[in-house]
């Protein structure tokens, strides 16, 4: 009788975990992520075409963001809103008459992102599959090095555009989870940056900055993959 009566009261106490974990609303993610590619076109308003076209690749970016979402379970719906932190630079050696000169050249950008979500029906309890998709600002701009002195940011465009994602999410417990996401986007943003000096010295040489404006134009078209730390409250 009283091994009954514990039995009973084990599967009320599951009972109710499991009704706290569907009532748990919200969750927020910490992830981090993997670009495979981007482009920085040095001349994107140039007439010439092949000019226009030049561009320096910029692969295999790693970054990091924030993610919150808010369950609508009467639909198997998810609203979720992210930021992110994504940068990337190259440096080259400009070869010279004596030696070569640094420059470095590559981007900054926050992605900021609103999705929906569907809960694909065959997911179950611990393994859960979603697709979706959504759009997104993204304000950036171009870090621009040479000989040590930096061009400073003269005028840069946000960028918007919209994206598709598909993931799997692995509940641990009630509280957490692990989420994974592949992600297709197309960033698009344009920077305008300018050398507020004539010139620098480097190594002991007076090495002269170029004065016209360096515009530019940013191109995050690869996919994106990530992995992130789910806790819901």
């Amino acid at each position: 009788m009283r091994s009954g009566c514990s039995c009973c009261v084990m599967l009320l106490a599951l009972g109710t975990l499991i009704t706290k974990a569907q009532e748990r609303t919200y969750s927020v993610t910490t992830f981090g992520a993997f670009t495979t590619s981007s482009k920085l076109f040095h001349h994107p308003d140039a007439t010439n075409e092949i000019t226009r076209g030049q561009y320096l690749p910029l692969d295999d970016i790693l970054s990091m963001g924030v993610e919150i979402r808010k369950n609508i379970s009467s639909i198997r719906a998810q609203l979720g809103l992210s930021i992110e932190y994504l940068s990337k630079s190259e440096v080259i050696n400009v070869p010279t008459s004596s030696s070569s000169i640094p420059l470095s050249d590559g981007f900054t950008v926050f992605p900021i992102e609103l999705t929906g979500y569907f809960v694909i029906p065959f997911s179950g309890e611990s393994v859960q599959l979603f697709m979706g998709g959504g759009a997104g600002l993204y304000p950036g701009f171009r870090a621009y090095d040479y000989a040590g002195a930096s061009a400073i940011v003269a005028d840069r465009t946000t960028g918007a555009g919209i994206h598709v994602v598909s993931g799997v999410e692995y509940r641990l417990n009630d509280l957490f989870s692990l989420r994974s996401m592949i992600k297709f986007r197309d960033v698009q943003f344009e920077s305008v940056n300018r050398f507020a000096r004539t010139s620098v010295v480097y190594n002991g040489a007076v090495v002269n900055l170029t004065q016209e404006p360096l515009s530019s134009r940013v191109n995050i078209d690869g996919m994106v993959a990530t992995l992130g730390v789910v806790v819901y409250f």
